[in-house]
């Protein structure tokens, strides 16, 4: 059917051309998109993004710029809605068999193909007016890293040596603005984005930040506000526009940066992870085979290590390229290969040397599985501890061990409850509309109830925690520092996610509104370090 209706517009487009007097601009603009919304559009013009290019509800709801005018061609820029490109003298639109008219364009520096319709939807509008000022973010151009930081200087502020620790916070609003607060104070923009981050992280020194948004990696040094763009669309293979970033994190050394992405091709979801070199050690990689679950990278609350949580092992975060260090713990998965939305992972619970983690136990498991319904240790160092088959749990749930092992909260869905290893139940959590996990202390576990209220229960039964905010209804995340500083993220009746911390024994304190639920990072330090020369790019 594609290649008759190709032959069919081509037919229609040689008549209209062969009917139209030669020589005039009139025969220069001649639309041979049959059965398309009449253009809008000419050569040279300004256009204007006023809708989505994507067919899926679930991608974003911009237009894409591409080196090819066609839907299976890479992403060189996504462009956010109110963006405005310039059409090309003596571009004339592209017609495709899947129902789009594109048109050659550049935005800033960068030149492709933005799609004016899909289907009977007009993605591109004719602009009125002098051209807008590109945004400073949009204009930078792609660098490979920035030179590793050697010194350091005093940060802003400076601690006393007798002063106690700084909290020190980064977040991305709503408006794309990334700002830091130190100590829970008043928050100081660092620099805009457009469109706003989807993930936000502080590096382990302090001073920068790494910022995703749908057009790729930046490096943000947070004191002066200096931007690099690390890696663009084009570093992570052939992204379609069925292909988008999620998140980013800085490995412990901070020399690297792990990136998730979101795979839809085929309405398959995978969720890949590759590997982008800060400090110039390496080209980009893909870190794995693309077939690990959504949020595989954990990080150590202390920086001691970094791990993927695997389909069927759990390994390191390798270190390069060629990096074989052997997986840490490997099981046969309760699921068979499919989508990766349905992959179960062994749950993880960091503690001082390593993490606790309970495996599922999984039904194409051989007979004496001597992994899957166990609870192990990991250290950072050593043979993995195996503390034998968790009784009273069954396959469909999930099992998160206790800081210190002795105890597992287990459930699904609203129903959990507290146990100890022998299967022995100790206490048993009212409905549930969320489970956060244990509190620092392991002595319960904080939640939010069905009627929306932030809940705590114990081990010993007791209802109330100092590590749980009393007044946080509708509590959607919840963490925890090591001087046991609270950070919580609450979602209101409009959807909007706004981000507290709360220190022991002081009343809390609001920082903002946040763009999504990953636009945030937080570490403590005994002395935040700063710059003590301007951030350079690799020779």
């Amino acid at each position: 059917m594609n290649l008759i209706r190709s032959a069919a517009l081509a037919l229609i487009g040689m008549l209209i051309l062969l009917s139209t007097p030669l020589g005039g601009a009139q025969a220069a603009q001649v639309d041979t998109c049959f059965g398309l919304p009449a253009s809008r559009l000419v050569p040279g013009v300004l256009a204007e993004v006023v809708g989505r290019s994507a067919r899926k509800d679930i991608a974003p709801g911009g237009a894409w710029l591409k080196p090819d005018a066609s839907r299976t061609s890479p992403v060189l820029r996504y462009l956010p809605q109110g963006a405005v490109v310039k059409i090309q003298e003596n571009s004339q639109p592209l017609c495709t068999v899947d129902g789009d008219r594109w048109w050659a364009a550049s935005y800033g520096d960068v030149r492709g193909y933005v799609t004016e319709t899909v289907d009977q939807r007009y993605v591109l509008a004719p602009f009125s007016g002098p051209a807008p000022d590109l945004p400073a973010i949009d204009g930078l151009k792609l660098l490979t890293c920035i030179q590793p930081r050697l010194t350091a200087a005093p940060p802003t502020p400076t601690p006393a040596p007798d002063s106690p620790p700084v909290v020190r916070v980064v977040f991305a609003d709503e408006e794309g603005a990334v700002a830091f607060s130190d100590n829970g104070g008043l928050p100081r923009v660092s620099a805009r984005f457009n469109p706003p981050p989807l993930s936000v992280d502080l590096s382990p020194d302090g001073t920068a930040a790494l910022v995703l948004t749908h057009n790729g990696l930046y490096w943000l040094d947070l004191l002066t506000g200096t931007t690099f763009l690390l890696a663009d669309m084009t570093r992570f293979g052939n992204i379609s526009e069925d292909v988008w970033l999620y998140r980013a994190l800085w490995t412990p050394d901070g020399l690297n940066a792990a990136v998730e992405l979101v795979d839809t091709r085929d309405n398959v979801y995978s969720f890949p992870i590759w590997n982008i070199g800060v400090a110039g050690f390496g080209a980009p990689f893909q870190v794995d085979s693309g077939t690990e679950p959504q949020n595989a990278v954990r990080r150590a609350p202390d920086d001691s290590r970094m791990i993927i949580l695997g389909a069927n092992a759990i390994v390191p975060y390798p270190s390069n390229f060629a990096d074989e260090t052997p997986a840490l713990l490997e099981y046969v998965p309760p699921i068979g290969e499919g989508d990766a939305r349905d992959i179960v992972v062994p749950s993880v619970t960091w503690t001082a040397g390593g993490f606790y983690t309970y495996v599922p136990a999984s039904e194409d498991a051989p007979p004496g599985d001597t992994v899957g319904g166990h609870l192990w240790f990991i250290p950072n160092r050593g043979t993995p501890q195996d503390f034998g088959v968790v009784a009273n749990v069954k396959p469909s749930e999930t099992a998160i061990p206790s800081p210190d092992g002795t105890t597992l909260l287990v459930g699904r869905g609203e129903s959990w409850r507290l146990q100890d290893v022998a299967g022995k139940v100790l206490q048993t959590l009212p409905p549930a509309a969320q489970v956060f996990g244990w509190t620092p202390d392991g002595r319960g576990v904080a939640f939010t109830s069905k009627e929306g209220k932030a809940g705590y229960l114990g081990v010993d039964g007791v209802t109330q925690s100092g590590f749980v905010p009393k007044e946080a209804d509708n509590l959607f995340r919840i963490s925890w520092l090591a001087d046991g500083t609270i950070l919580y993220v609450v979602r209101g009746s409009d959807e909007k996610l706004t981000f507290s911390t709360q220190r022991s024994g002081s009343d809390p304190v609001y920082i903002g509104i946040l763009s999504n639920a990953n636009a945030y990072s937080v570490r403590l330090f005994g002395a935040v370090p700063g710059l003590a020369t301007p951030p350079q790019p690799c020779r």
